[in-house]
C-alpha cells in the first residue's frame, strides 16, 4: 500500500499590484518558483488570512521589497511571528537589525540579491524547523539572551548545588563508612572494624548525611544505590 506523501505548506504575502514594478514582480515570481521547487504546497495573496488558526500553513513568507518605512515589519507581522513561523524575503541589506528580527520571533531572512542556491538552502532549512540567519546574527542573539537572563546566576548556583548533591566531596573514610552502612552494619560494629570510637562514627555519619542530603540510613542507602559510591 502506498503512503501519500505529505508536503509542507506555505503562504506567500506579497505587496505586488497591477502597478508593481516589473523587477519587483520578477523577484516575487522567482522566489515563489523556488518555494515550489522545494515541493511545498503554496498559497499566494496580497493580504493575510483573517483566521490564522484554521488550516494554518507551516511557514509564512512575507515580501518586504523596497520598504518605504523605517520599520518595515508591521505590528501585524510581529503578532503573526509570535504564533507562527515567519520568514521575510526580498529584503534590502541593513533594512533593520537582523538580531532584533530574530529575537522578535522571525524564523528567517532572505535578501533581494541572494543567489538561488542560497535561497533554496534556506527554504529547505526552514522546512526542517530550522532558522535561517547569518551565524553572526545567531551568536549575537544568543549572547543577548544569556546576558539578559534574570536568573542566570541563580541557575548557575542551582547547577553547582545539584552537582554537589550528586557527586559530593566524600573522604575515603566516609566512603568506607557508607559501604559498611549499606551492608547493614551499625555504629558499634563500624567503630570496631575501623578501630575508632562510636562517637567518631556518629560524626562521620552526620557529615555523610549532610553531603548526600540524606535524613537517615534508608535515604543514604537509596542514594548509594543510585550513584554507586
Amino acid at each position: 500500500m502506498l503512503t501519500k506523501e505529505v508536503h509542507a505548506t506555505a503562504f506567500v504575502l506579497t505587496n505586488t499590484s497591477d502597478t508593481a514594478e516589473p523587477i519587483h514582480q520578477s523577484k516575487v515570481n522567482h522566489f515563489v518558483s523556488l518555494i515550489k521547487t522545494c515541493g511545498m504546497t503554496l498559497t499566494t495573496d496580497t493580504v493575510l488570512p483573517e483566521q490564522f488558526q484554521i488550516d494554518a500553513p507551516d511557514i509564512y513568507f512575507i515580501d518586504l521589497f523596497s520598504p518605504k518605512t523605517t520599520n518595515p515589519i508591521s505590528e501585524q507581522i510581529l503578532q503573526l511571528a509570535a504564533r507562527g513561523r515567519v520568514a521575510l524575503f526580498n529584503c534590502q541589506h541593513n533594512f533593520m537589525c537582523e538580531k532584533m528580527a530574530l529575537l522578535a520571533g522571525v524564523h528567517g531572512i532572505f535578501y533581494s540579491d541572494d543567489r538561488a542556491d542560497i535561497i533554496l538552502k534556506g527554504i529547505e532549512y526552514l522546512t526542517r524547523n530550522g532558522r535561517w540567519f547569518k551565524r553572526k546574527t545567531m551568536n549575537l542573539a544568543l549572547a543577548e539572551l544569556l546576558n539578559n537572563a534574570p536568573n542566570s546566576t541563580a541557575a548557575s548556583n542551582k547547577i553547582i548545588s545539584d552537582n554537589n548533591k550528586l557527586h559530593p566531596n566524600l573522604t575515603k573514610r566516609e566512603k568506607t563508612i557508607i559501604n559498611l552502612v549499606s551492608s547493614g552494619a551499625q555504629n558499634k560494629e563500624i567503630a570496631e572494624r575501623l578501630h575508632i570510637s562510636p562517637n567518631t562514627v556518629k560524626t562521620h555519619i552526620y557529615s555523610i548525611f549532610r553531603k548526600t542530603s540524606s535524613r537517615n540510613r534508608v535515604e543514604l542507602i537509596s542514594w548509594t544505590t543510585q550513584f554507586n559510591h
